[in-house]
């Protein structure tokens, strides 16, 4: 389509040839020198890529400035547009318009409290972390329960340091934290009372593992704090495999004579692994215990901590 004259309305007061006459009040007028005129058109049939195309406006180019101001409703969107170019020397004549921009900037007092939202923001717009809240060193950003990003120091297993170095604190990794199939530690205060009856009641070093598990044992650190008396009588010492009393239960490591433990000094025994025959129905879901295999002992009063390095593993 082509400019349609009757769409062209000149909104200033008269055609000022560059200026804006404004009335203030019915008595009295003011004019802007070398102000832009204003003028208005509508189109229902050009879209605005149309009439921002050069020489648009050529029929009127006589009548237009360069940075007279021009509203357009097209048929597509509306839009300020502003004469960058005339031409009248030649026939016919030649005029050229550019997007209105507006020369003041936009302040924060213009902008709606909360109206800028998500989809304003360029998608490549790489904000600043400058721009963020200042964040306390060594802080990081967590959702709280509100579902709110929240500063926080972090804290409990794990610290960090502003520069990003991470570290784990001292006895935190216990061996629940990692696959039952690696090696795992535990350890288990033994009372003189608790060793001189293990041969009726063995201690538990290690609890049962649960349905189609098997406790492997690696190897125990036995060792006794000396007390005032020294352990008498007693039998081969072991660990096995439940609590079964007089050493019924299936041996699941070396064993270590009676003479063994009947010292008078602070001590440490290890027990290592044994060659055994796992028997499924013995051993499978069945604790590791202390075992007094052959005889109880007496009179000893020194008590002891057994240290326990093991693996759970899958029979299934």
């Amino acid at each position: 389509m082509a400019f349609q004259s009757s769409r062209f309305v000149h909104q200033t007061s008269a055609f000022n040839a560059g200026q804006i006459t404004t009335t203030e009040n019915p008595s009295a007028s003011a004019v802007i020198s070398n102000g832009p005129a204003f003028y208005s058109y509508a189109s229902a049939t050009d879209a605005i890529a149309t009439i921002a195309a050069a020489n648009y406006f050529t029929s009127v180019a006589y009548q237009l400035k360069v940075n007279d101001v021009i509203m357009v409703v097209a048929s597509d969107a509306s839009e300020f547009l502003q004469v960058d170019a005339v031409d009248t020397s030649v026939i016919p004549a030649t005029i050229s318009v550019v997007s209105f921009t507006a020369s003041a900037a936009v302040d924060t007092a213009n902008i709606v409290d909360g109206a800028v939202t998500n989809a304003k923001v360029n998608a490549a717009a790489a904000i600043s972390f400058s721009k963020l809240a200042a964040l306390a060193s060594g802080n990081i950003i967590v959702g709280s329960v509100a579902t709110v990003p929240t500063s926080v120091a972090m804290a409990g297993d794990v610290t960090i340091v502003a520069a990003g170095t991470t570290t784990i604190g001292a006895n935190k990794v216990l061996s629940s934290m990692i696959a039952l199939n690696t090696l795992q530690y535990t350890s288990v205060a033994i009372t003189a009372a608790e060793f001189n009856g293990a041969y009726a009641a063995p201690k538990v070093l290690v609890a049962a593992p649960g349905a189609n598990k098997l406790l492997v044992l690696d190897k125990v650190q036995l060792l006794m704090t000396y007390g005032t008396a020294a352990f008498a009588a007693g039998g081969v010492a072991a660990i096995q495999y439940d609590v079964t009393a007089n050493g019924a239960g299936v041996i699941a490591s070396t064993t270590l004579s009676a003479a063994t433990f009947q010292a008078t000094a602070s001590t440490g025994w290890n027990f290592n692994a044994g060659v055994v025959a796992e028997t499924f129905t013995t051993c499978v879901n069945k604790s590791l215990a202390l075992s007094n295999v052959t005889g109880a002992f007496t009179t000893g009063d020194s008590n002891m901590v057994a240290h326990i390095w093991y693996k759970v593993i899958s029979t299934v």
